[in-house]
């Protein structure tokens, strides 16, 4: 996956989260829920690949959406969201 193309997705997550005080195991699962769900571009599978080449990269995630949260807790946020993802239950299958 491109530097663009996971930045991309990390951005989305970034300004879904920007105005949450803390970035907890509850923001975790409501956001992992709208992965799940489709709010967010790409599956779980892509969503996860662009978690695991985000916490890869060396140089800033919080440099184009600029939240208030630090790049440590962003760090650790996309650490929680993946486990979140991973353990997410998969949607009812339609009708």
């Amino acid at each position: 996956m491109s530097t663009d193309r996971w930045k991309g997705r990390v951005n989305g997550i970034l300004y879904a989260v920007q105005f949450d005080q803390v970035l907890d195991d509850t923001v975790a699962a409501r956001v992992a829920g709208g992965v799940v769900d489709g709010l967010y571009p790409g599956n779980r599978a892509e969503m996860l690949e662009a978690l695991d080449q985000a916490l890869r990269y060396p140089g800033p995630l919080n440099d184009e959406i600029e939240t208030h949260h630090g790049e440590e807790h962003i760090r650790a946020f996309l650490h929680q969201l993946s486990a979140a993802l991973t353990t997410f239950p998969a949607p009812p299958p339609p009708r």
